[in-house]
């Protein structure tokens, strides 16, 4: 398929950290995460007007800019209805003031081993979608983040 170059084109099993917003299972790559942390108060990040900018936290003394993923892709009335333990997946790399990124995330799961070759191309153009897998028989949402970084 066309999206295994996007992998350097080889059929080389790849690991992915699967996780969830609401109903949907979705993955990134798991090198590209540092961290997994839980959030004790998402109110200041509920309340951000922009989700994809929705604030800075504090963690181990660096700095996180959080992408709000539940209000990105989740349903419009997703912030009265926020799961209690929610967790943020803290990112390698780094934005221009030095701030990590991080993804508010309903649930983590754990990694899976998959290939480049089983990704299904999305339909409808999309820029942060790589497109859909199947993992243990549960359709999974790949998700591009670098082009949710940039």
């Amino acid at each position: 398929m066309g999206s295994a170059s996007n992998d350097g084109g080889t059929d080389e099993p790849i690991t992915v950290l699967t996780f969830d917003l609401e109903e949907t299972r979705y993955c990134v790559r798991a090198e590209s995460v540092a961290s997994v942390l839980s959030v004790t108060d998402d109110d200041p990040l509920a309340a951000a007007d922009d989700p994809w900018d929705a604030g800075t936290l504090s963690a181990a003394g660096e700095r996180v800019r959080v992408v709000d993923l539940p209000r990105v892709f989740g349903s419009s009335f997703r912030t009265a209805a926020r799961v209690d333990d929610p967790k943020l997946l803290v990112f390698s790399v780094t934005d221009d003031d030095g701030r990590y990124y991080g993804w508010l995330v309903d649930d983590v799961d754990v990694t899976r081993r998959v290939r480049a070759a089983s990704l299904e191309v999305p339909a409808m153009t999309t820029t942060h979608v790589k497109g859909r897998l199947e993992i243990d028989g549960d359709d999974v949402v790949w998700l591009d983040e670098r082009t949710i970084h940039s």
